[in-house]
């Protein structure tokens, strides 16, 4: 990871292939976490379906961000101490008050889409300011993935 001033504050950049499996997991955490509230704040049944259902894939995807990162380090995967990459507050997962989305199928899908969409900008933000070619490619799995989940829940509206 690189790090410098432009002047109009500080741009990080060039993450390693290992710091950026680091972030994909750091933000599959946080979406177990967003999904496990609204799961549990969820009152209709069809909603705590789909809530479910999205959680399943949060989980399988920080399976698969784990599973890179244990072949990149296998020591970076045991490592739950504290990293500067916890700290930084990428602003992917706000959660607005409950009354806005707990009973409300809509409500929830339109916040899911919101989450989703920003978790990719995030990452096709990342990767044009990686060199490595390799870091590049493991981000472009990141993004497919983060894609096809956004477009689940797209369909989940229709």
């Amino acid at each position: 990871m690189k790090i410098k001033d432009t002047g109009e504050g500080i741009q990080i950049y060039d993450f390693s292939i290992v710091e950026t499996l680091k972030i994909a997991r750091k933000l599959e955490k946080e979406g177990i976490r967003f999904y496990e509230t609204l799961l549990e704040k969820t009152i209709d049944p069809t909603v705590k379906e789909v809530i479910r259902y999205l959680l399943n894939e949060e989980k399988d995807h920080l399976k698969l961000f784990e599973k890179l990162l244990e072949r990149e380090d296998a020591e970076a995967l045991d490592n739950d101490g504290e990293d500067m990459l916890d700290s930084v507050d990428d602003g992917v997962f706000v959660l607005p008050p409950e009354e806005e989305w707990a009973a409300d199928f809509d409500a929830a899908m339109q916040l899911g889409i919101a989450i989703e969409k920003r978790s990719l900008a995030f990452y096709l933000e990342v990767v044009k300011y990686t060199e490595s070619e390799e870091g590049k490619k493991i981000l472009k799995k990141i993004i497919a993935e983060e894609r096809k989940h956004w477009e689940e829940l797209k369909r989940c509206l229709q």
